[in-house]
């Protein structure tokens, strides 16, 4: 369009290869743009805090003789109250909770998430335990069961009891304890005068088999002796400040380990380094010139300038939109460190329901719902979570937490499957170790409980059928009324042989016998 030596003349100094170059270099760069608004992201390291501290079993005695109102409300809320101030005290060290009455129970493993200890603490009562009675002995041994067995230091037990013990064995478990470096600080709650209790169920007070009020009253000594033994202290609650204060200062004299706990994954964003390669790529492109070299005049350029125009709007723009990219994560991680579980779940399901295979947001989703006791869609969540990655870190870390969250529920093969996949992936991990040897200790536990079980209904049934047998056989023998035939000499000999038959019977059933385990004669 024009004349043809004008045309010529006005482009002879036009080089056809800078200007592919030119179109290049702006293609490139609108490609890496959108690479670098995708927000390429890959989950950071778990964030391991370093704590000097010691491990403190809290053991709480939930038995009906802590309804006791001597001390108002009564026995049991103002422990809970002890128990929930001393827990944000004890900021650098792993706490774990049992509940005990007759039978003991561990309500929380040891761990530094204090949250959980305080919700497990507010909502012990005595319907958590369905057995009721006083066995502090059990209760001590299951703390020194969760401790790590291989240390002699750095393990606290604190038990919160009347004191009022049913079980014979407690003085001589606290002396294995102390042989272990256990040291058992013990909590006296109660008066020495006693106090009747009030039957939660009816509303009446508790009475005794021969229909006597029931008097609840603090046994000190037997408190003393314990903590004596393993070199403890122990003190009255009369005041929750003034005992605060006393075991703080207990604890914190104790000699003190090092520690690490992994918190939750958050992500590492590369976009910036994406809108800086388009910058370098646009900024070459501008001043690249369309002719050749002799030629010093400007390049036209307007569509240059509009093409940065452009450029430079979504350099100032996608770096916010980066930002944002995954923006319910980051809200709920806030959230979940200020220990707002609601929101930080509400915000960790919407990110999964927008990216359903992304591994961060089902680990952390999965670490809300155990906070909530969700075990269940907890377990599913780490599994979502160690399904949809590839770095082994995070699927151990996946794979350990299903664990607890299974054990929670005590589901123990579940629990025992996920240890054992997490130790696969990481046989360094001490804690997945221990875990899975209690786990399969309690197992075999159980299947032995339930073999003896077994057992012991196969000789009940078989002595059932022998006794039904030899009543046939007495009956069988059993002369008929012939007064004519048998002299009184005669009748004696056949009773004496019937009797002697009966404790031959009687003999066999007692050798058969299964001892039922040791309970408390005494429900409070």
């Amino acid at each position: 369009m024009g004349d043809p030596a004008l045309v010529g003349q006005l482009t002879g100094n036009f080089s056809p290869f800078r200007f592919m170059i030119k179109v290049g270099l702006a293609l490139v760069a609108f490609a890496i743009l959108v690479l670098g608004a995708a927000n390429f992201q890959i989950p950071g390291a778990m964030e391991n805090v370093k704590r000097k501290g010691v491990d403190v079993m809290l053991v709480l005695d939930v038995s009906k003789s802590m309804l006791a109102r001597d001390i108002k409300p009564n026995r049991l809320e103002k422990a809970k109250q002890l128990l929930l101030r001393l827990t944000d005290k004890l900021d650098n060290d792993r706490i774990g909770l049992i509940l005990f009455a007759g039978r003991a129970y561990m309500q929380m493993p040891l761990t530094t998430d204090h949250g959980a200890a305080k919700m497990y603490i507010q909502q012990a009562s005595p319907d958590d335990v369905p057995t009721q009675g006083t066995v502090i002995g059990e209760a001590l041994r299951m703390a020194n069961a969760a401790f790590n067995s291989k240390e002699r230091k750095y393990k606290s037990i604190l038990l919160v009891s009347d004191g009022e013990d049913h079980d014979p064995e407690a003085q001589e478990i606290a002396k294995k304890l102390a042989q272990n470096g256990v040291m058992i600080n013990t909590v006296g709650i109660g008066s020495p005068e006693g106090s009747p209790i009030v039957d939660p169920a009816t509303g009446d007070l508790k009475k005794d088999a021969q229909g006597q009020t029931v008097l609840s009253k603090l046994n000190e000594p037997e408190l003393q002796n314990l903590s004596n033994l393993t070199n403890g202290q122990y003190l009255r609650l009369d005041n929750v400040d003034d005992a605060l204060i006393t075991m703080t200062q207990q604890l914190e004299g104790a000699e003190k380990k090092s520690m690490s706990d992994s918190e939750f994954i958050d992500y590492k964003s590369y976009f910036q380094w994406f809108m800086a390669a388009a910058l370098l790529l646009l900024l070459g492109e501008f001043f690249l010139a369309e002719r050749r070299r002799q030629q010093r005049t400007r390049p036209s350029g307007v569509p240059v300038r509009v093409l940065m125009f452009v450029i430079a709007g979504l350099v100032t723009t996608l770096p916010a939109a980066a930002q944002n990219g995954n923006p319910e994560i980051r809200s709920g991680n806030r959230y979940y460190k200020k220990k707002q579980l609601d929101q930080s779940l509400q915000q960790y399901q919407s990110a999964v329901r927008k990216a359903p295979d992304n591994p961060a947001a089902n680990y952390n989703l999965g670490n809300a719902q155990f906070r909530k006791n969700s075990f269940d869609d907890a377990a599913r969540s780490y599994d979502a979570s160690a399904s949809h990655t590839t770095d082994k870190a995070m699927q151990e870390k996946a794979r350990y937490n299903k664990g607890v969250a299974m054990i929670r529920q005590k589901k123990l093969q579940e629990s025992i499957d996920a240890w054992k996949s997490a130790l696969k992936l990481d046989a360094s991990d001490v804690d997945a170790r221990e875990n899975l040897e209690k786990a399969l200790m309690e197992l075999k536990k159980q299947q032995q409980q339930q073999q003896q079980q077994q057992q012991q209904k196969k000789d009940q049934q078989k002595n059932k059928k022998e006794e039904k047998k030899d009543q046939q056989q007495q009956q069988e023998q059993q002369p008929k009324p012939q007064p004519s035939r048998l002299n009184k000499q005669q009748v004696e000999q056949l009773l004496k042989a019937l009797q002697q038959k009966e404790n031959d019977l009687q003999n066999k059933l007692n050798q058969n016998k299964i001892k039922a385990p040791n309970q408390p004669e005494k429900d409070w």
